[in-house]
């Protein structure tokens, strides 16, 4: 056994297995071969050694090797777990000679650590506590928007006022000059429906025409002159001043559902009171959930910033690349160009490491921890997280049963999330709330 120190973070651990062990080990697969091979001529288990031998030399080779590479691999980590000076964080790779039954052979395991360190002082920490409480205008206002969600549309001739929709056209120019082609959207409009009065831009919305729409009637026209922000998500717009010519074509006024039965009825409620009620508990529950995920992301940084350490170069470009993915994921879901990406690539891939660096660090603290406190996870958990999981990702919680149980490490990487889970639980419950 020899244990090679490449850098802080990673160690070769070179395991030698003589050849009178790889023949013992040979031997033994082959007895179970010969007990249970089925030879043509032969009654099962009476076939001579040397013929099942030939018969099945690559089976017998390959489960041999095998054999031999787990008993290299578990003396590999017996061997790390007596070096006090680091943890191992996970084997990366394997560097092994020919495995023959008359010769030793050198098993090179690549090994990713972490440099040994002292915990720091993570109970009792102090953390921001945000308030749970829900009042009246609180509740007022959300049911105001689920009216505002069951609301009709009627054509008006009056003036448009917040709230109301607008039908518009528009035309917008740059230094008298239309918009460029790649960003033409955001130029010209011939028929597009404006929410009245909203400051929420989205897609190709422009807020400022939806602002100046409040108080115009069907044939009215207007010109509105604004200049793009210097962080507007076009490059070809940054900072540019614009003019538009709006027409509104049509405008339809928002009426909300009167309070009365055959609105409880549709909401499942007997009347306002218990509509008032239900708001209530659904906001005051969000408030909690938000609240601790607020205080769970405050007591990572905070035990983070308490101990510094070397992290594992795999571990991080590995947790890299998943950030940039999930980035990826979550802009083209809300409708960015895959060009759009491209040209940010290299400024996502930055952000993207910097916030691997949080995600691994915290994931060895946080674990080192629930050693510490002997946190194990329960059989139902596992399942409570697998069943989780599957829903977030849109599968059937026994797919991704089954598909777990052909991918071992996959597996033990959803326990081990679960137990830093409860480590961290473990540590904003012993906080101090301020």
């Amino acid at each position: 056994m020899k244990i090679e120190t490449v850098s802080n973070t990673r160690k070769n651990v070179v395991v030698t297995i003589p050849a009178s062990e790889i023949l013992a080990t040979s031997e033994g697969v082959t007895k179970r071969y010969v007990s249970q091979a089925k030879v043509p001529g032969f009654r099962p288990g009476k076939a001579p050694a040397t013929l099942v031998a030939k018969n099945f030399a690559k089976s017998i080779a390959e489960e041999t090797e095998s054999a031999i590479v787990s008993k290299a691999y578990n003396e590999c980590l017996k061997e790390l777990e007596k070096d006090e000076s680091c943890k191992l964080y996970g084997v990366i790779d394997l560097k092994k000679s020919e495995i023959k039954t008359d010769a030793d052979a050198d098993l090179t395991f690549v090994c990713e650590v972490v440099p040994a360190f002292a915990l720091p002082e993570y109970k009792g920490i102090e953390l921001k506590a945000e308030s749970t409480d829900v009042s009246d205008e609180d509740v007022s206002a959300t049911v105001d928007r689920i009216r505002s969600q069951h609301a009709e549309f009627n054509k008006v001739e009056t003036p448009a006022a917040k709230g109301d929709f607008v039908k518009v056209s528009y035309v917008g120019t740059i230094d008298g000059a239309a918009f460029p082609e790649s960003v033409a959207i955001y130029g010209k409009q011939s028929s597009t429906w404006e929410e009245a009065g909203s400051e929420e831009g989205y897609g190709a919305t422009i807020k400022e025409i939806s602002m100046a729409v409040v108080g115009m009637k069907e044939g009215d026209k207007k010109t509105v002159e604004l200049k793009f922000a210097d962080d507007f998500p076009k490059d070809e717009l940054k900072g540019k001043n614009a003019v538009y010519e709006v027409e509104v074509l049509e405008v339809r006024q928002r009426k909300l559902p009167e309070m009365n039965e055959d609105f409880f009825k549709m909401m499942h409620v007997a009347d306002e009171a218990e509509l008032r009620k239900q708001v209530a508990e659904g906001m005051k529950s969000n408030k909690e959930r938000q609240a601790q995920a607020a205080m769970r992301q405050e007591a990572v940084l905070k035990i983070s910033g308490m101990v510094d350490f070397e992290l594992p170069e795999t571990a991080l470009e590995r947790a890299t690349q998943d950030i940039f993915a999930e980035f990826v994921n979550q802009q083209m879901q809300m409708g960015m160009k895959a060009d759009d990406l491209l040209a940010k690539r290299e400024e996502v891939q930055g952000e993207a490491k910097e916030a691997a660096k949080t995600r691994v660090k915290a994931q060895i603290l946080l674990g080192a921890i629930a050693d510490a406190e002997k946190v194990e996870v329960t059989q139902q958990e596992l399942a409570q997280e697998v069943a989780r999981q599957a829903y977030a990702s849109g599968q059937k919680p026994e797919k991704l049963v089954k598909e777990l149980s052909k991918d071992r490490s996959r597996l033990a990487e959803i326990r081990e999330s679960v137990r830093c889970s409860k480590a961290l639980a473990l540590i904003v419950d012993a906080a101090k709330k301020i």
